[in-house]
């Protein structure tokens, strides 16, 4: 099977205080406990960016993360430029730098940690053009991301703006549990041709 998850953010304890709603102290344990619950031999988790604030493993997190039994695969976020690949290629087998594409059953999709457009905040508008130019240039079918952090009935991205269709795997909006690949593909299936931005509700 093949998982997505992104903005696990470990050791970050200032998003508590930025996503007090969804973030509670010791997120990390739950995240960790739905991955080892779930991950088997032979399985892919691709990580969409913001893996860990810290590499200081005062808790254990990131050993239990070398522990999973799948293949991991991290695409870069903007908080882990702060470490770089060499550092992080420490607890993952592949390490892209800003994005990667995964082909199957007929869809193309673009994995990258930013939004084709954040209507949160002006950051990052360099990152988010490359996005849009990927995504047409390569010829894809959908959008798999993450940076756009849980927001209470406010906007999240605007990737359908762009004619883009999406998910946001960010943990904090599907239960800090990873998606799947299945769910993904279905998601797509049913908004063929209709753009839009695919988020469940929290």
């Amino acid at each position: 099977m093949i998982y997505f998850i992104s903005d696990t953010h470990f050791y970050h304890q200032n998003i508590i205080r930025l996503n007090p709603e969804v973030r509670k102290y010791r997120f990390e344990e739950r995240i960790m406990e739905s991955l080892e619950e779930l991950l088997k031999e032979g399985d892919i988790i691709y990580h969409i960016g913001d893996f860990t604030w810290e590499l200081n493993d005062s808790r254990g997190i990131l050993e239990r993360w070398k522990r999973l039994k799948a293949h991991k695969v991290l695409v870069l976020g903007n908080h882990d430029l702060l470490y770089g690949k060499e550092l992080l290629g420490e607890f993952f087998d592949e390490v892209h730098e800003f994005s990667t594409i995964l082909e199957v059953e007929g869809v193309r999709l673009l994995l990258s940690h930013y939004p084709a457009l954040d209507l949160r905040t002006e950051r990052f508008p360099d990152r988010q053009e490359r996005v849009v130019r990927e995504f047409i240039s390569r010829g894809c079918d959908g959008l798999v991301h993450g940076h756009v952090h849980y927001n209470s009935g406010g906007p999240m991205c605007g990737c359908s703006l762009k004619g883009i269709r999406c998910v946001n795997v960010n943990v904090e909006l599907h239960d800090f549990k990873p998606v799947s690949l299945s769910q993904i593909l279905r998601e797509m299936r049913r908004h063929q041709g209709n753009p839009s931005p695919l988020y469940p509700a929290p």
